[in-house]
């Protein structure tokens, strides 16, 4: 038997993740006041045999009949032979204030973990016309399994400022992936996130959007941070930074979106590469598109249908 404890790349890297909490979050779901459809998709360490590929496909809107927000998710990732893919449903109970909007979200779900393992080179292996690893823990096929998945957060929101506390996999996710020949064990790990993001208004015409990201398993700790100009509300500018020390060093970033209409919001990202893996990645490309549309009565009364965020 063979297992694996993923961490360093269990859930997919997103450096634009201040464009949409709701992808680490749950309890953001419906802050957005409106029907609010997002889609990433990012080529991490381009130039390296088998890179990850990621692409996150989310929906969430207010619900005045749940007080709060509902929303669904897609993630898929695929990295050299492996492949992880979730999908949950999520629910948000949102409260207001005289200083802003709390709200508390769980989401769940399914989880898929997949190995093709025809991509598989083992050093003992027959490959001319055929495929035999010659290896009783490695499949010369697709093979797959699926476990139960759930995440839960807290999030305040207002006209400044955006924090939010959330965790992945709060329910243990043992995977078993049994084929002909293996059987394979994946155990995720449950992970911390801590973001938040802050609009200051220099001007009628332009603002500053810093905003922070730390996450951890409960042992190891990566962080982020990312500062974006706003000109006119039609456009937004900025570079970041992910890692804070010899272990953690990682990427440099740098962003645009434009605001094309009130409703359509695009962006592109590309991640400088500062790790040990400089040296044969190419760089990480991220692309965003975010769709807003009011559909619904707000189920929180008093606050724009577009959030100020972006």
């Amino acid at each position: 038997m063979a297992s694996f404890n993923v961490f360093a790349q269990q859930s997919p890297q997103f450096s634009q993740y201040f464009f949409n909490p709701y992808m680490y979050n749950p309890a953001y779901g419906g802050l957005d006041q409106a029907l609010s459809l997002t889609a990433h998709g990012r080529a991490q360490w381009v130039g390296i045999d088998g890179y990850p590929f990621s692409q996150n496909v989310s929906v969430h809107t207010p619900t005045s009949i749940l007080h709060g927000g509902a929303g669904l998710q897609v993630i898929n990732e695929q990295m050299g032979a492996m492949r992880f893919t979730s999908a949950s449903l999520s629910y948000s109970y949102i409260m207001k204030s005289r200083i802003g909007y709390f709200s508390i979200g769980v989401a769940g779900g399914i989880i898929q973990a997949a190995l093709d393992g025809s991509k598989l080179r083992a050093p003992d292996g027959d490959y001319l016309n055929t495929i035999n690893h010659n290896d009783p823990i490695l499949s010369a096929g697709a093979v797959n399994g699926l476990g139960p998945d759930a995440s839960a957060g807290l999030f305040f929101s207002n006209s400044h400022l955006n924090i939010g506390l959330s965790a992945t996999h709060v329910i243990p996710v043992h995977i078993s992936i049994d084929g002909n020949t293996s059987l394979l064990d994946f155990n995720l790990q449950r992970e911390y996130y801590l973001q938040g993001n802050y609009l200051a208004r220099i001007s009628n015409s332009v603002s500053l959007r810093p905003s922070i990201s730390v996450k951890s398993n409960g042992v190891n700790f990566q962080g982020e941070a990312n500062m974006l100009v706003g000109f006119k509300k039609f456009i937004w500018a900025g570079a970041g930074y992910r890692g804070f020390d010899d272990f953690t060093h990682d990427a440099a970033t740098g962003i645009i979106a434009i605001r094309v209409t009130e409703n359509l919001l695009l962006s592109y990202s590309y991640d400088f590469t500062v790790s040990a893996l400089e040296t044969v990645s190419k760089g990480s490309h991220e692309v965003m598109i975010n769709y807003r549309v009011n559909l619904f009565k707000p189920a929180i009364p008093g606050k724009a249908i577009y959030n100020p965020r972006f």
